[in-house]
């Protein structure tokens, strides 16, 4: 192997703050294609490297990386995972993604990466948003927020809703999560659901209030 371009990736993509990189990065550094796949296989073989999926790399040995692979501001982490995040599930389930980026970009299904699960999902454009950036290591990962994670959780029938819906709803903004319905065109039943669960916590916060008067 030459040695200068096997120094130069580990230079630009070894970084604590490069969670992923492609191929076509290696093309983009004067790296010849031919020359760039050699290089990868060798590095992946070597158990330097890990391949994440076709065409994608990393240095770092973390399943979470995967979200990385797709384009900037397409996707987050989502669904029981993000309840998990979000201190509302003691489970910690497959991570899953939803992005709008799918079939496209990547198929939706089950990936394997370093003995996890990662579930994608394909969401509309027209339901996608309501993330935030979380801390997580040396990166930011996507993480859907309170509100829209309960949305979700909602819209695809989550599997075990029963076991999240509660406790996730203790950690809601209700005027977020109804900006949240306004502006997204979730199904009758989504926001019939939202209502009740509203109307239950304001009910709890007023016999509170009133407890303690």
């Amino acid at each position: 192997m030459k040695h200068k371009y096997v120094e130069k990736v580990r230079a630009y993509f070894s970084r604590p703050d490069k969670p992923a990189f492609s191929i076509h990065e290696l093309r983009a550094l004067g790296i010849p294609y031919s020359y760039a796949k050699l290089l990868l296989h060798h590095l992946t073989k070597k158990g330097e490297i890990i391949r994440i999926r076709r065409g994608w790399y990393t240095f770092h040995p973390d399943p979470l990386v995967f979200i990385y692979t797709l384009p900037p501001g397409t996707a987050y982490y989502g669904l029981g995972f993000a309840a998990h995040i979000h201190g509302a599930w003691a489970q910690v389930p497959n991570p899953e993604i939803l992005t709008y980026a799918a079939p496209r970009k990547i198929r939706t299904g089950t990936h394997q990466l370093l003995d996890a699960n990662i579930i994608v999902r394909r969401i509309s454009p027209k339901l996608f948003g309501g993330y935030t950036l979380i801390r997580h290591g040396n990166w930011l990962l996507p993480v859907s927020t309170p509100e829209k994670t309960l949305l979700d959780i909602l819209y695809y029938k989550y599997p075990f809703t029963d076991e999240i819906i509660e406790e996730l709803a203790e950690k809601i903004d209700t005027q977020e999560i109804t900006r949240l319905l306004h502006e997204h065109p979730y199904p009758k039943r989504v926001k019939n659901t939202i209502k009740k669960l509203t109307a239950k916590q304001r009910q709890k916060a007023e016999h509170q209030y009133t407890a303690t008067k």
